[in-house]
């Protein structure tokens, strides 16, 4: 896969936003000066979380929980850090007035996050079995 499909995969994650031609090029820029090196497993993980965002979310969770220094999760530290530093998407990343729906949403996304998380961990144990 592409650094650009890959940066636009993880922006949807990340904001549910479409990603912007600057923040396309300064991923692309960033993945080549870090010039990553991936172990077969990493490989192997990084294929199945560029597959689709829920896949991207359920291993994102599951590594945090058990590999968080992970290589794979350096590409998504490193989209997160291009978005938050743009302007492009400045308000995203500002604080705002809650109203009690937004209390509800939290709820929910703290539930879908423990979801995620379980199916993650799940899911790279399966991909660390293959590896071995």
């Amino acid at each position: 896969m592409d650094y650009i499909t890959e940066a636009r995969l993880m922006t949807t994650y990340l904001l549910s936003k479409p990603l912007q031609q600057a923040e396309e090029e300064l991923y692309v820029k960033a993945m080549e000066i870090l010039d990553l090196n991936f172990s077969n497993f990493e490989e192997i993980l990084i294929k199945e979380m560029f597959q689709n965002k829920f896949k991207l979310s359920c291993l994102d969770a599951g590594l945090a929980l058990v590999d968080p220094s992970n290589q794979a999760r350096r590409k998504i530290f490193t989209m997160l850090a291009i978005l938050e530093a743009s302007p492009n998407y400045t308000d995203s990343f500002l604080a705002r007035d809650f109203s009690i729906s937004d209390y509800f949403n939290v709820f929910f996304a703290g539930i879908r996050a423990v979801l995620r998380a379980i199916i993650g961990v799940l899911m790279v144990k399966n991909i660390q079995r293959k590896c071995h």
